[in-house]
């Protein structure tokens, strides 16, 4: 069994939104078919074995990486969500401070226009992340991050 994750990035952005006292993060794709694929996958991702990583870069960007632990997982498709070069002034600065205070819920989103929030609309559960980190790019080189390392590397 292979503990490699395929790694989506063809998602728009990233939407933040609270719901049930939690932050929600919302992975925001404008292809509908890719949205409702990867929205399947994530409803059968185990609570306790959930990771979002936000990796803060030197150039006010930030990736996020969000994937359910391959090694436990019962799945025959291991699928990851990264997405880099997000900016951190703006949303991020105001979520940051929630983030720290309780993992957030994550969500994939459909919008047919993105600059048009009415288009929003919500594909998945929400989903309750267990690990959820901020760190630094250099702490990519540390073991435990793996995943989030092999997630940036590959383009």
């Amino acid at each position: 069994m292979s503990f490699e994750i395929t790694w989506h990035r063809n998602f728009y952005g990233i939407s933040w939104a609270y719901e049930k006292d939690r932050l929600v993060v919302s992975t925001v794709f404008e292809d509908k078919k890719e949205a409702i694929a990867i929205a399947k996958e994530i409803e059968d991702w185990s609570d306790k074995f959930t990771r979002l990583t936000i990796i803060e870069k030197e150039n006010d960007e930030f990736a996020i990486c969000c994937y359910q632990d391959p090694q436990v997982s019962k799945s025959e498709t291991h699928v990851g969500l990264f997405r880099t070069g997000m900016r951190q002034s703006g949303g991020y600065e105001q979520a940051k401070p929630m983030i720290e205070e309780k993992s957030p819920l994550l969500q994939i989103a459909f919008a047919a226009d993105v600059r048009d929030m009415n288009t929003y609309e919500q594909i998945s559960r929400l989903v309750p992340m267990r690990k959820c980190r901020i760190i630094t790019e250099k702490e990519l080189k540390k073991q435990e991050y793996y995943y989030e390392k092999s997630a940036n590397l590959e383009k």
